[in-house]
């Protein structure tokens, strides 16, 4: 049976983002491809927009057989210690002269989308074209499994190591991961075998390199090339990945000791009090910069009661999934509203927002649809989709031009276009009639997911479409129950169909146990509170012009035309300081930090109530800017 060579090289927006080799029988060339299409679709540094994957044939006269090179590893306790034992090796290789310059070549000077070809006899870079660099390919390990998606670093590692220090002239190689959550790197000659190094960067960082030790004295640059960009290789022999400690819970536990030092850990604020404007906290009165109840209806006397009464009536508990015994007469009433409120013909109510999110976009979508994402889609949404098991197209931020160049590039039978209508970090709203307008355009269905919308915008608080006159409508506009509305749950609204297919279909609704009684009926009572004092919500939307002018007088950039105010620190260790400030003051405003935003994005979350007084939101905004003055120029 014939061998085939199968490569794969993923880009977004022409930048490179992963990349992969099989060498494979030809039964196994079908998974194979569908294996290295998935991992395109979910890398660390983002999903591609553009996969190319090249398959030739292989004689077996074209195949060199190598043995894998012995492994060993010398972890350290921190970055620059790891970059000391890896100079010491570099010694060891008669290189002394040229460590330094040779470490700051991989730390610092070169994107790992190829590798430098540096020889150690002239102090020159000898890859023909620097942008590009040296890219290694044809090998693989000798009877390596075609079906799995996942990036099996070690593995790879190894193959390509092992091809590499086999190659004329090459003394050593010198690897750092492009992948922002992988801290290992390596070392790799015939004197040293394969030596993992860790950790070679902070946690979230994206850079890496590789650098390719050569000797001009020993080999042609030329010969070298040759080898390394065409030479067929299998690797025999791979050693066992073997855990990498005997308590298989250490590994959670350096971790969570990396996160620490890189101030990306997370810990719980216990609240002793209902959600409002203000709160209780370790004995302490703080007033709530972080809450999504904007409209301060999770307290509303009236919500309260409502949820009381239902669970004195209905009990604690639904009793079970809403097609065996958990339908009540309240789960009707509320998805009636929902539907009047909306303006659609049907509803369906959810346990959770994120769970509506999966529950949707898994059912609507399969293997044979595409789904058109944008880049700042809420994480629900991405699980959704890739539950769904469909092609992902992401778009740049509600970019509508991008968007239609890429339902352009990429024609479907069937397709849905998603995007948050309030998006949950940054607080800008998408551009609904254009979005709406292409999903009509190229007969795609379209959902909107309003979470942080409802309540929020629009005139009288009814969201995305009150916002633009009501002109143009999605075929499923998606919210939560657990933000401006105080009480917990999310729905899905649309034309009837829909909603009955949802029903037959979603997975987390049909085999979730419903909603218990008190949650439905706080929903319902707090959507009539709404439409009864629409006054909520322009108090709302009157306090964000207030705060953001008050933020501009302390000197602060902020933006936003929702209640939810990005104020843009950058360095979370600084965002860390500004927050500990703030509520050390009586105010809470959480640093949010990677992976939740971009690396080096940290920011306050500002999250506005229609409660907050112009007093309060001045002494805020006053507070704010003096920390971030403390401490940004510290």
């Amino acid at each position: 049976m014939p061998l085939y060579s199968i490569k794969m090289r993923a880009a977004k927006d022409d930048l490179h983002v992963s990349g992969a080799e099989r060498i494979i029988p030809q039964n196994a060339v079908s998974s194979a491809v569908s294996a290295l299409t998935e991992r395109a679709l979910h890398h660390g540094l983002g999903r591609a927009d553009f996969i190319n994957i090249k398959m030739e044939e292989v004689t077996p006269a074209q195949l060199e057989y190598l043995d894998a090179l012995p492994v060993s590893k010398r972890p350290a306790p921190t970055v620059e210690e790891t970059y000391q034992i890896m100079r010491s090796m570099l010694c060891e290789l008669g290189l002394e002269a040229k460590a330094d310059e040779l470490i700051d070549l991989l730390r610092h000077n070169h994107p790992m989308r190829g590798a430098v070809l540096y020889d150690v006899a002239t102090s020159q870079r000898l890859e023909p074209d620097h942008e590009r660099g040296i890219r290694v390919t044809y090998m693989d390990a000798e009877g390596a499994a075609s079906t799995s998606s996942g990036k099996n670093h070690f593995r790879e590692a190894i193959v390509l190591a092992t091809k590499v220090v086999h190659a004329p002239g090459i003394i050593a190689e010198l690897c750092l991961s492009d992948d922002p959550d992988y801290l290992v790197g390596y070392l790799a000659s015939l004197k040293h075998g394969y030596v993992r190094l860790m950790p070679m960067k902070e946690l979230g960082n994206p850079h890496g390199g590789r650098v390719f030790i050569f000797d001009s004295t020993k080999a042609k640059a030329e010969d070298a090339i040759n080898y390394l960009e065409k030479q067929r290789v299998l690797v025999r022999g791979l050693p066992v990945e073997k855990p990498a400690n005997p308590d298989p819970q250490q590994i959670f536990a350096d971790e969570l000791k990396q996160l620490k030092e890189q101030n990306l850990y997370r810990s719980l604020r216990t609240m002793d009090s209902e959600q409002s404007s203000y709160v209780e906290m370790q004995g302490r009165k703080i007033l709530m910069f972080a809450s999504n109840s904007y409209l301060d209806l999770a307290a509303d006397a009236r919500v309260k009661q409502a949820a009381a009464d239902a669970a004195l009536q209905w009990g604690a508990g639904s009793g079970g999934s809403r097609l065996t015994t958990g339908n009540t007469a309240l789960h009707e009433a509320l998805e009636s509203k929902l539907a009047q409120f909306k303006g659609t013909e049907a509803a369906l109510v959810f346990n959770t927002g994120y769970m509506a999110n999966v529950g949707i976009i898994s059912a609507l979508c399969n293997s044979e649809s595409v789904i058109f994402s944008d880049e700042y889609n809420h994480a629900s949404i991405i699980d959704g989709a890739r539950l769904s098991k469909s092609r992902i197209v992401v778009y740049k931020h509600n970019d509508m031009q991008d968007l239609e160049a890429k339902i352009l590039a990429t024609p479907c039978s069937r397709g849905l276009i998603v995007s948050d209508a309030v998006f949950s970090m940054d607080g800008d709203i998408v551009d609904l009639p254009a979005l709406v307008a292409l999903g009509k355009k190229y007969h795609l269905l379209t959902m909107i997911d309003e979470a942080h919308a409802t309540g929020v915008i629009g005139k009288t608080g009814h969201g995305t479409l009150e916002h633009f006159d009501s002109t143009c409508k999605p075929d499923i506009l998606m919210g939560t129950l657990s933000k401006a509305l105080g009480s917990e749950g999310g729905y899905a609204c649309a034309s009837k169909v829909i909603i009955d297919y949802l029903k037959n279909k979603a997975r987390s609704f049909i085999f979730a146990t419903s909603q218990a009684p008190a949650a439905l009926a706080a929903a319902l009572r707090a959507i009539e509170v709404l439409e009864e004092e629409p006054q909520r919500a322009q108090s709302l939307q009157h306090n964000v012009d207030f705060f953001l002018n008050a933020l501009h007088a302390e000197g602060v950039e902020a933006y936003s035309p929702t209640a939810i105010i990005p104020v843009i620190i950058g360095d979370e260790a600084t965002a860390l300081q500004v927050a500990d400030e703030l509520l050390a003051n009586g105010v809470l405003a959480p640093a949010i930090r990677y992976p939740t935003v971009a690396k080096g994005t940290a920011r306050l979350r500002i999250a506005l109530m229609a409660t907050h007084t112009e007093a309060e939101l001045a002494q805020t905004a006053k507070l704010i800017g003096a920390s971030i003055r403390k401490y940004k120029n510290n």
